[in-house]
């Protein structure tokens, strides 16, 4: 148990939570956050309107503003936010609620040795995803297998990444494609990546995704990028 955290006390991650209208549930995400991994958090805001803001800086938390053009810009923007000044790797998650913020230090740990770790959806709490949302998301699963020839999670919020795996990226997507970017970028560049096995639950708030046109967004994606090449 030492060993373990002394592990992830020398370990330099930033957190980045990208944020809209999460008022129901960012307080609780942060000091969940504080109370297993406290170290530095961002919170990248899409313009909220119901104190999202307001409620991370009483936190302590970094925020910043992102484009308003989705959560792949919010991420992007993250990303440089982060890497101006720093060479430390970052852990996202999604601020609704959703993801065992609890599980961050094993993904801290996992990424020592690779260069991105996924948190694995592999348990759904009841209410979690309706019918139609766990298709698509098996579809979606199944589609990248067949197209990378890898078993991963390419939908999930939550993961870790070193500075040089995302630098390597040269990442694009403004929406909910860029975790299939992310994910099929990882897969070209013949990356280490681990998956760390984690529930997913029921989200604070309503969902941004909107099934047909994000949907699609997330297939266009996962089709494009299939013969993507680094630079």
């Amino acid at each position: 148990m030492y060993l373990n955290v002394v592990r992830i006390i020398t370990t330099m991650v930033v957190i980045i939570l990208p944020t809209k209208n999460e008022a129901a549930s960012i307080h609780t995400v942060i000091t969940d956050i504080r109370n297993v991994f406290n170290r530095r958090i961002i919170v990248v805001d899409g313009h909220s309107v119901d104190g999202t803001r307001k409620i991370a800086r009483k936190l302590g938390a970094d925020v910043i503003l992102d484009h308003g053009k989705g959560k792949g810009d919010a991420l992007r923007t993250a990303f440089d936010y982060v890497f101006e000044y720093s060479n430390e790797s970052v852990v996202f998650v999604d601020a609704d609620g959703s993801y065992p913020v609890d599980r961050i230090p094993d993904l801290v740990n996992a990424l020592k040795d690779c260069d991105m770790v996924i948190g694995d959806r592999v348990e759904f709490a009841p209410g979690s995803l309706s019918f139609l949302f766990r298709l698509g998301d098996w579809v979606s699963r199944a589609l990248f297998r067949l197209l990378y020839g890898r078993k991963l999670d390419n939908l999930s919020g939550f993961r870790g990444m070193t500075r040089s795996a995302i630098e390597k990226m040269n990442l694009t997507e403004d929406g909910f494609g860029i975790e299939t970017e992310i994910t099929a970028k990882a897969a070209r560049l013949g990356l280490r990546i681990k998956s760390v096995p984690i529930e997913y639950w029921k989200r604070d708030g309503r969902s941004k995704f909107r099934p047909v046109r994000d949907g699609l967004t997330v297939l266009r994606a996962m089709i494009r990028y299939r013969w993507w090449k680094p630079d």
